[in-house]
This record gives structure tokens, sequence and C-alpha cells, in this order.
């Protein structure tokens, strides 16, 4: 794996636990064993570096979703509840948790690579819901916007209880979905 990579993987990793502004080059940089120049040579500044970030997510998640294509779509939607449960048993939160609380403070850059892959997340999610009532594999009487949103606000603070609270809530949450509302 190239520096570069390994630089967003940590600071990835970094703000999932700690949140953006807890961290700065230095701890990258101490804890990769290299030089803080290192870090800015590939990373002028922290936004470009949270930029990346949010681009990699993006990037995973594309792929993800291009992978399920074929899948009837309550299967995708499984799909991607499971992508938070794996987050969930990293102890971290998803990018979205994580960075959203600190939008207004986050640099220009940032702040737009977050709205798109909001919206993003949101219209896969919705279109999906679309077709899979349009399949007869789930049922829900209010927009599939409001659905979605339901869904991923579910899932983000989910997340965020399992780290406040120390226990399971995600798994409640998720299992509630499937059931429920899907």
């Amino acid at each position: 794996m190239s520096t570069k990579s390994t630089i967003i993987n940590l600071a990835d990793r970094l703000i999932r636990q700690n949140g953006y502004h807890a961290f700065i080059y230095a701890d990258i940089a101490t804890r990769l064993k290299i030089k803080n120049a290192a870090v800015h040579y590939h990373f002028p500044t922290k936004g470009d570096l949270g930029a990346a970030i949010i681009d990699k997510s993006r990037d995973q998640f594309r792929t993800a979703t291009e992978a399920w294509n074929e899948l009837p779509a309550k299967i995708q939607l499984e799909n991607f509840i499971s992508m938070y449960s794996s987050i969930g048993t990293q102890h971290l939160i998803c990018f979205m948790g994580a960075l959203g609380p600190s939008i207004d403070s986050l640099p220009t850059v940032m702040q737009k690579a977050l709205n798109t892959a909001s919206s993003e997340i949101r219209s896969w999610l919705q279109s999906t819901l679309e077709t899979a009532q349009a399949e007869g594999s789930v049922y829900f009487k209010e927009p599939a916007t409001e659905r979605a949103d339901l869904i991923i606000t579910s899932l983000l603070a989910s997340l965020i209880l399992n780290r406040v609270s120390g226990e399971d809530i995600l798994k409640n949450t998720t299992n509630s979905i499937k059931h429920n509302l899907l």
C-alpha cells in the first residue's frame, strides 16, 4: 500500500474514532513513523486529506452498490444495512456521523464533498426502496425519500449510541429496520 493510501486509511480511522478536529498531522506522522512533511507532501492541508477520505468512502460505496446491481432490491437493502453493522463491529462510526456534526467548521472542500456523499447515499437508498416496493418485497406508506431518511438516520444514530451506551443498539436498530421497515 502506498504512503498516501496509508495516510488516508489512518486518518479515516482517527476521524471515525475521535472526530476531525481531534487529530493533527503529527499524530499521523508519529503512528506511521514518517515525518510531518511527508503527510503535507501528499495533503498540503487537512481539508485536502479530509476530502480524500470522503472521496474514498464514496468510491467504496459506489463499488459496493455496483456489485449489488444484479441482486433483488431487498437484498441490496439488507447489504446496505450490513455495511453499518460492519462499521459497528469495528467500534467506529460512519464518516457521515463523524463529520456531519462538524460540517460548519469543516473546510469548504470537505463540506462540498460531504454534501455530495450524502446526496449520493440518499438517492441510491431512495431508488432502491422504490424498486423493492415495485418488486413487492417491501411495503411502506410514506414517500421513499422519507423512508430512506428514516433508515439512514436510524443507522447513523445507533452507531453513535453504541459508543455512548456500550450496548448493541445498532443490532436492535438493524433488526427493527429489517423486520418492521423493510
